[in-house]
């Protein structure tokens, strides 16, 4: 099989793999799609994230179809479309390679955790889970970021707060639209290009705030001590900093963002009280997520950009370099 590697930083191609084999609680998947995450995926190609030996597979926002089973097997079926298929580090197969998650492989793996710890059904525990038949593969890939994000506000305490966002990419997107539908009295996005603006509003934020222009109720908010609750969207000093800016003094600053290894936060602002890393658990965000996709407060075909053949990574890549693309979807046929 073949599977796109990071050969060195900066230095993406499609390599020759071996095929993985699933050992008697795994199943084989045959990728169908997955997309590039624009935060982690593009930190880790400059070993910015987990560094270490390369060359590397990258891969998280998976989605395929299984083709074959273990023995042991039981939760699981031949044909079902599932999330999160992966690779270990040994099942690169490449001298000094490793695995992020290596979901960019025409083949992955999934586990049935639960018959191999014979432990009770428990779907919301793991995130290698089915997709709905009505969910075609493209869009699937946008239920992983979104599951994650959900899971992020209902860990966050937003419901009847007042909620600032600071970034604008597809988190700060999923946190506006889920800080809205999970009660927030009222979400405020700041964010550094006003061509933004029109998305925040569809997606429910009060406000869109570029620069020191505040408008007079999100300035009559901070002259009364700042918001109860803030999300790090970007993974940046900067980022954190502003957060800090925004927070009430017993406000929480809400971290999602992962910064760049060579650009940490500081340890004052992470000793700071008010800076917490909610629990992110998507498996458990999974039944309401696609409750919010049946009842159309989410539109998944919304999240997704770009769909590209994934042959073509190179120009997916560029395209969220250059901040054109929201989301590319590579497809694998």
């Amino acid at each position: 099989m073949k599977g796109l590697l990071v050969l060195q930083p900066g230095q993406l191609a499609i390599e020759e793999l071996p095929q993985p084999v699933p050992g008697p609680f795994q199943a084989l998947v045959k990728t169908e799609a997955c997309a590039i995450c624009n935060s982690t995926d593009t930190k880790l190609i400059y070993g910015e994230f987990f560094p270490g030996t390369w060359p590397l597979l990258l891969g998280h926002e998976t989605v395929g179809r299984i083709i074959a089973l273990g023995d042991g097997v039981r939760h699981f079926k031949l044909g079902d479309r599932v999330l999160r298929g992966n690779l270990s580090d040994q099942q690169v197969g490449v001298a000094g390679g490793r695995s992020c998650w290596g979901g960019f492989a025409e083949y992955t793996l999934i586990t049935d955790v639960w018959a191999r710890d014979e432990s009770p059904y428990l779907p919301e525990a793991h995130a290698q889970q089915v997709v709905p038949a009505s969910i075609n593969p493209v869009q699937a890939t946008a239920l992983i970021m979104l599951k994650e994000n959900l899971s992020l506000m209902r860990n966050s305490d937003v419901v009847g707060r007042t909620v600032a966002i600071v970034g604008t990419g597809p988190a700060a997107q999923a946190e506006t639209l889920f800080a809205r539908a999970l009660g927030a009295q009222t979400v405020v996005v700041f964010g550094r290009s006003s061509r933004h603006a029109a998305r925040f509003s569809a997606l429910g934020a009060d406000a869109y705030v570029v620069g020191d222009d505040l408008p007079e109720p999100v300035r009559a908010l901070m002259q009364q001590g700042g918001f109860d609750r803030v999300l790090e969207a970007v993974g940046s000093r900067e980022a954190l900093a502003h957060c800090l800016e925004l927070v009430r003094a017993d406000g929480t600053v809400c971290v999602y963002g992962i910064p760049p290894q060579s650009e940490p936060y500081t340890p004052t602002e992470q000793a700071d009280p008010r800076v917490t890393w909610p629990k992110v658990a998507e498996a458990e965000a999974n039944d309401q997520l696609l409750q919010l996709v049946a009842s159309g407060v989410v539109r998944l075909d919304e999240w997704i950009s770009h769909v590209l053949p994934w042959q073509e990574f190179q120009q997916g890549f560029d395209l969220v370099w250059d901040k054109v693309a929201n989301k590319v979807v590579l497809t694998f046929e």
